[in-house]
């Protein structure tokens, strides 16, 4: 507890003393469509995606929507991350999260989710870059049977590499609790595996798999749920400049 709270402090001083103001400058918008199936479990059903973004030299803005229809059950994502890179420091960028969620087979509701943080560029190549992030995140969750507000530290890695004939990128993040347990500990792991390879202009097959992972407690919800999904996507850009 007394080492997850002087990371978190370390990372809002660095946050303030880094911190600049990154000037508005060109900005390019794109937007991202895709359709499948998805199986989660024992369940099968559809999915959908919407993304729309605006990134810039110093800043990224981003707006995610997935739905899954199932055939027993429910799941509704929406996400929008915002982050701005340090003039003096490029490799450094401070980001902010917000989020809700919607998962039946879970059990949850309703789960709104923040969280805020620091990022580091730690290798950037020329087909891609591996980043790291910490951030101190905070959930507020309706289970079917009780409510739950949640302080958490978190900690990620995301990869993204291109090759010639597809694309790849994968996530882990750990939500390590640092509030007080009311029934148990839900400290978990959610990792994300997306394979991306081009058809033609604009159009490209999708194949992801995902899973959220609790360990070490006796909870009410399953503790391990995972999905796998095939897509068809299509990406555009949006003639904004603002």
């Amino acid at each position: 507890m007394r080492c997850s709270s002087s990371i978190l402090f370390i990372a809002v001083i660095t946050t303030v003393v880094m911190g600049q103001d990154a000037s508005t400058d060109s900005a390019k918008w794109k937007h991202y469509v895709r359709g499948g199936g998805v199986r989660v479990t024992n369940d099968n059903g559809l999915s959908g995606y919407y993304r729309i973004n605006r990134s810039s030299k110093y800043s990224f803005g981003d707006l995610r929507l997935y739905l899954y229809g199932l055939q027993n059950n429910s799941y509704v994502f929406i996400r929008y991350k915002s982050s701005s890179k340090y003039r003096r420091w490029p490799k450094f960028y401070r980001f902010s999260t917000i989020a809700y969620q919607k998962n039946t087979q879970a059990g949850v509701a309703l789960r709104y989710h923040f969280n805020q943080g620091l990022g580091l560029f730690l290798f950037p190549y020329t087909q891609g870059h591996l980043i790291t992030e910490i951030a101190h995140a905070y959930d507020m969750s309706d289970y079917l049977n009780d409510n739950r507000r949640t302080s958490y530290v978190r900690g990620g890695l995301y990869w993204d590499h291109d090759t010639k004939w597809f694309s790849t990128k994968l996530e882990v993040e750990y939500f390590h609790q640092i509030s007080e347990e009311v029934d148990e500990n839900l400290s978990r792991t959610q990792a994300m595996a997306e394979i991306i390879m081009p058809i033609t202009k604009g159009f490209s097959a999708i194949i992801i798999y995902e899973i959220e992972s609790y360990r070490g407690i006796d909870i009410a919800i399953p503790i391990d749920q995972g999905s796998m999904s095939f897509s068809i996507g299509w990406k555009g850009t949006i003639p904004w400049t603002w």
